[in-house]
């Protein structure tokens, strides 16, 4: 039955006990005996006692002791007994406190969808909680789910209102809730890309730690290091991490080590100090081995192998460095398999193998564009799981209203059966009840119905740029099979344009990704721009773009992708306060293909012959176009290439080529 806020809304609590407890955190990870000893001096003082406030302080204890020591048989008992304490007196306070501490013990579990649906109830009591010290409990523990879960705003929220309840507090314990908060709220800046923010309130909680949680600081400096980095602050970050490595020797934190020691060596090499970068990364290479993280240890391996490319040991350096991208292949995670495909293909371009970085960049992109689909489909699916999980909570507290009011209206029509009139007012009112409640129904199907028309809009569209998606694309080519107009004949042709800019990773390394996202935005909107109501701008992965035109003539196709290739060039983009000149190249080809009908060559084949003069531009220099206009074989070995997958050659087709303009490059994009 669900209770409501008004019921018992004084929280007593028992000053005795609360010292006691507040004792007991103290012990916490010292000495286990001592912390149960501690925990049964406060039920002893809290017998008979009408303070259930403080009773249910100790009962959330309980639950979260047995916790931290697995015990599986005591910790589940505890809740069950602290949620049934916590429905006999739901105040605010009360419940705010059983409702966290049950979520707490869910997220131990990994039952996230039960923690969401309890989530649902904390939020509607946690408005009335008093206490500060719940306050920060709840939220605290609200914001860490939506932090790890990307949903800013709302963890924003919850983590600011922690923060004012620390503020209303005064001892020890204020000083590290603040000091964790401050760390919280410093990863949220970072992962929001509001860096500035984030390396002020890391240097904060840094502060803070030296005071109250000394034990942290390796944890904070590491922090620290990472957000300097990626503000580009390298030679900061190189001193931050030499903190953290001091501070982890100090408490034994060897992983903090080791991870500190790379981040050195990478902020050396983005300096292009490559000499400095070895030693620290050498140092690494020893504790890696050491502690037994092959993981680690190949990364490592892949830097130094870079610096041996860069110092002209080329064809050494290279064989380290594809020993290390083939145990990536094999036991890594593919996002980091991409991210380090990108610094082999920069190795290359270095060395001048052009043939087999243009391998690597078709491989970065096919893995990117995997990544790009499967964090979108990963994305949309967790999002329709927590909204069903909550809309599934709330109409269980709807039906629990419901059953309630029921409950009450048959007691009612029990005591006066005997009176008529009465109980045919009473019939009304069950009446007027139903119609709200059809009512209420019928909004929440609006509600529902509103949200899915949302996520269905969501699923067309690129989150960053605004522009249509992979999947949009896909739908817009079935429709035009559907309606046949592919088959439409004379001068006219559809075009297939695939842009990708140059440079981008280097882009993201000087400049940051907060300034990597902004020219994102802005080449979809030069691009947009461009076109008429009829085609078709997609994002179609990372930093790739596809532009669809319906019906251009041929003769004018080059001449549009020239103006395309200028309109992105010349006028330099404006990303963090800086001026950054922006090329790409790209690979387009007609729909249908050379006089071939789309039943033999289909647009998805046109696409990938145009991917394939796009990689022949970026071999050749980049700031260019590749346009695939006819056949130089029969067209049954084509078709035989595509459907053995064998490798198709440029040699096979005919190509046009379409300069971009002269530009001043950036430096480190030479």
């Amino acid at each position: 039955m669900l209770f409501t806020l008004s019921v018992h809304a004084s929280n007593p609590l028992d000053a005795d006990a609360e010292a006691a407890l507040d004792a007991y955190l103290l012990l916490i990870g010292q000495d286990q005996h001592q912390e149960q000893q501690q925990l049964e001096r406060v039920r002893t003082q809290l017998l008979n006692s009408p303070a259930y406030g403080s009773q249910t302080r100790y009962l959330a204890m309980q639950v979260l002791h047995h916790l931290s020591y697995d015990e599986q048989e005591t910790w589940e008992p505890a809740l069950i007994k602290l949620m049934e304490h916590a429905r006999a007196h739901p105040s605010g306070d009360v419940m705010s406190e059983a409702l966290a501490t049950k979520i707490y013990a869910l997220l131990r579990q990994d039952d996230l969808n039960a923690a969401y649906k309890t989530m649902v109830e904390l939020e509607l009591f946690l408005p009335n909680a008093e206490q500060p010290r719940v306050r920060y409990f709840a939220h605290n523990l609200l914001g860490t789910i939506y932090l790890r879960d990307n949903q800013f705003e709302l963890a924003s929220q919850n983590l600011h209102a922690a923060m004012e309840a620390v503020i209303e507090t005064e001892g020890e314990r204020a000083g590290i809730r603040r000091t964790h908060l401050q760390s919280q709220l410093a990863q949220l800046y970072a992962d929001m890309q509001n860096l500035e923010q984030g390396l002020e309130l890391i240097e904060q909680a840094i502060s803070g730690a030296k005071i109250y949680l000394p034990d942290h600081l390796p944890e904070y400096y590491l922090s620290k290091g990472y957000i300097e980095g990626e503000l580009g602050l390298h030679e900061a970050s190189i001193q931050t991490h030499y903190q953290a490595i001091a501070t982890a020797h100090e408490y034994g934190y060897q992983g903090i080590v080791l991870l500190s020691l790379n981040n050195i060596g990478a902020a050396h090499i983005l300096l292009n100090q490559y000499q400095q970068a070895i030693e620290p990364l050498k140092q690494a290479l020893a504790l890696a081995t050491e502690l037994e993280d092959e993981l680690t240890l190949q990364l490592i391996q892949m830097n130094l192998g870079y610096i041996a490319v860069k110092q002209g040991s080329v064809d050494q350096g290279l064989q380290q460095m594809r020993q290390s991208i083939e145990y990536f292949r094999q036991h890594g995670r593919r996002s980091d398999l991409e991210r380090f495909l990108g610094d082999f293909a920069d190795a290359l371009q270095h060395a001048g193998y052009t043939r087999e970085e243009a391998a690597v960049l078709r491989e970065q992109r096919e893995l990117n564009r995997e990544l790009f689909t499967a964090e979108r489909e990963r994305t949309l699916a967790e999002m329709q799981q927590r909204f069903q999980a909550r809309e599934q909570a709330h109409r269980i507290q709807r039906l629990e209203q419901d059953n309630a009011l029921q409950e009450r209206t048959i007691e009612n029509k029990q005591l006066q059966n005997r009176l008529f009139l009465l109980a045919t007012l009473a019939a009304a009112l069950a009446g007027v009840l139903m119609w709200q409640l059809y009512r209420k129904v019928r909004h929440i199907n609006r509600r529902l119905k509103e949200a899915n028309k949302q996520l269905e809009f969501q699923s067309l569209r690129d989150p960053l740029t605004g522009l249509y998606n992979r999947r949009s694309f896909q739908q817009r080519m079935a429709k035009r099979w559907q309606h046949k107009e592919h088959r439409h004949q004379g001068e006219e042709r559809d075009a297939l344009i695939l842009l990708d800019i140059d440079f981008f990773k280097q882009i993201n390394d000087q400049h940051g990704h907060a300034a990597g996202d902004d020219i994102l935005v802005e080449v979809a909107k030069r691009l947009q721009h461009s076109l008429r109501h009829q085609d078709q701008a997609i994002r179609w992965g990372g930093e790739e773009f596809l532009l669809y035109l319906h019906r251009i003539k041929a003769k004018d196709l080059n001449a549009l992708v020239e103006r395309t290739l200028y309109l992105l060039a010349e006028k330099p983009f404006q990303a963090g306060g800086q001026s950054i000149v922006v090329t790409a190249t790209a690979g387009f080809i007609t729909l249908p293909f050379a006089d071939i009908s789309e039943e033999q060559l289909n647009w998805e084949k046109g696409l990938q012959l145009a991917d394939l003069a796009l990689y022949a531009g970026k071999a050749r220099g980049r700031n260019q176009a590749c346009g695939v206009t006819g056949l130089k074989v029969p067209l049954e070995t084509l078709i035989s290439g595509f459907d053995q997958q064998q490798s198709i050659s440029l040699e096979q087709l005919e190509c046009c080529d379409v300069a971009g303009p002269e530009v001043q490059r950036h430096p480190l994009s030479s």
